[in-house]
């Protein structure tokens, strides 16, 4: 999602490296000014609760990638598909889920699906988010997206150890993303594509607490 910091990282190294900084300005100069461009920052925070109290050693968060699928999904919510009578968006679905896994794997836009997804609640994989808030209102350039799961959510039958969590669109993907049909069994977990991806040091949750997820999305 942090394309643009991603180019300028990688000229700073180069830099480094023989590339003058007048050369490196130059080049820079080609994609304009940051703050003139847009782009997506997605950060995601965790942290778990006792009794109402924070849990030492359970705080997570940092930024996240936007995967293919998530690019894909903010071009065609701009886009109408058809301008009929009547006009017809390219997409309707919206954000609504939110998944975890016990796996890793490389966080690039590429990834398809949670390397090892588990359920939050028997046969269920993703779970609905709040309604989603706007922290900078009455500016609408950042969203939040949040969910509280409970003692005995994710963690079903005793502790379980997260590395991964992904949101989710409510559209299907086997049907051109139809909003309302997501498929949220776990056992079609694998073919399911997140907007976003985060890798995580584990996090263990047990079943006396409470686990507290925020997603925000910024532009």
């Amino acid at each position: 999602m942090r394309d643009m910091v991603d180019v300028a990282d990688r000229l700073r190294l180069i830099s480094k490296h023989g590339v003058t900084q007048e050369t490196l300005n130059e080049i820079l100069s080609e994609f304009g000014n940051a703050d003139d461009n847009l782009y997506a920052d997605g950060f995601v925070s965790l942290v778990c609760r006792e009794r109402g109290k924070l849990v030492p050693g359970t705080r997570r968060f940092g930024h996240n990638i936007w995967t293919l699928t998530g690019r894909e999904h903010l071009a065609q919510l701009m886009s109408y598909s058809s301008y009929g009578p009547p006009k017809v968006p390219a997409r309707n679905d919206r954000i609504l889920y939110i998944g975890f896994g016990d796996g890793s794997q490389p966080e690039v836009s590429s990834v398809t699906r949670l390397e090892s997804p588990i359920a939050y609640v028997a046969g269920e994989f993703l779970a609905q988010v709040s309604v989603p808030t706007y922290p900078l209102s009455p500016s609408k350039t950042t969203v939040r997206y949040s969910r509280t799961y409970g003692e005995s959510e994710l963690s079903i039958t005793g502790n379980v150890v997260l590395t991964e969590a992904g949101l989710f669109t409510d559209g299907n993907q086997q049907s051109a993303f139809e909003p309302g049909y997501r498929d949220t069994d776990i056992g079609d977990a694998l073919l399911q594509s997140p907007n976003s991806y985060k890798v995580f040091e584990p996090l263990t949750k047990t079943q006396n607490f409470v686990l507290e997820v925020s997603w925000e999305v910024r532009f």
